[in-house]
């Protein structure tokens, strides 16, 4: 009887193992990580893909930053669009202002990866002009023009690339379409106000049951071992049990209805990219600007996703 029961745990053991490889085999094989890469002089900036923001600057100054990008990517066309615009208080672009930002994919799963350029755009600022270029480096298309600044300075600028996308499709694809209407503010408002609720009363339960199809999706795109690492990977809950911060009653001043991702999700905003809920850091008076996107649902209910 031992010898036959060592057998069915041995066997039980064995199986597990091999279930776990093979699932790890699985997993490394999606192992497809997407960015955007940005170098930046003293231009503001709404860097976005699929109208889904990836970096935002206002102000003036030099970068070079690499911005993760997998949730953004669907399967199929994809867009990278630049909006150049003035830093804010200022009234002319400073010589020698641009913006390249590039779209890349980047196998990790391979031996030595390398990223692959994808697509890219360049703006750069001479006088009143605005010089324009992108390629779709998947079909090796490039584009360049030249074009007078209009009065208000701003620059738009997109390009497209097919991508055979290793991610499902979101959930967002498929939602309504969002009108601009008066009580979407107030009924999204409200979906802010119930995560700013569980966050002062610190209800871990309820803010993971709210951030649960985010991060599940985050999980994927990130290729993550399920909905705990997601939640890990959003940082969820930590603001809340910090010492240090304090959380800000819900900010509503200069927020307005903001419609995006081609116009199947939504958020709330001003025009410095601040969101209702906000975190207070008073020792480096710093903010922690919590940011979300939703969709509506087939209930026509709010529902977090980005």
């Amino acid at each position: 009887m031992k010898f036959k029961v060592l057998i069915v745990i041995t066997s039980i053991l064995f199986l597990t193992i091999i279930g776990l490889v093979m699932a790890e085999s699985a997993k490394s094989k999606e192992n497809i990580y997407f960015g955007v890469d940005i170098d930046l002089n003293n231009m503001a900036v709404d860097i976005r893909v699929n109208d889904i923001p990836v970096y935002f600057d206002y102000t003036k100054g030099q970068l070079t930053v690499e911005m993760p990008a997998p949730t953004v990517i669907i399967d199929g066309e994809n867009e990278l669009s630049i909006l150049g615009v003035l830093p804010i208080d200022t009234t002319n672009y400073e010589e020698g202002a641009y913006v390249i930002a590039t779209l890349f994919r980047e196998d990790l799963h391979l031996p030595n990866a390398k990223k692959v350029e994808l697509a890219k755009i360049k703006i750069e600022i001479v006088g009143n002009d605005a010089l324009l270029t992108s390629v779709d480096l998947t079909a090796n298309q490039p584009h360049s023009t030249k074009i007078a600044l209009a009065a208000n300075k701003e620059v738009l600028k997109s390009v497209t690339t097919t991508i055979k996308s290793p991610y499902p499709r979101w959930k967002w694809q498929d939602a309504s379409k969002i009108e601009s209407e008066t009580n979407h503010y107030d009924t999204l408002l409200a979906a802010y106000s119930e995560i700013h609720t569980a966050l002062k009363n610190k209800e871990l339960n309820i803010l993971k049951e709210l951030y649960k199809e985010r991060a599940i999706e985050t999980a994927i795109a990130y290729n993550l071992d399920g909905v705990s690492a997601g939640y890990d990977k959003l940082s969820l809950g930590e603001d809340m049990i910090d010492d240090r911060l304090k959380l800000a009653d819900l900010h509503t001043k200069r927020m307005v209805f903001d419609i995006l991702g081609n116009g199947r999700l939504a958020r709330i905003s001003n025009n410095l990219g601040a969101q209702p809920v906000v975190f207070l850091d008073h020792a480096v008076r710093a903010y922690h600007i919590h940011k979300f996107m939703f969709y509506l649902n087939d209930k026509n209910e709010w529902v977090m996703i980005r």
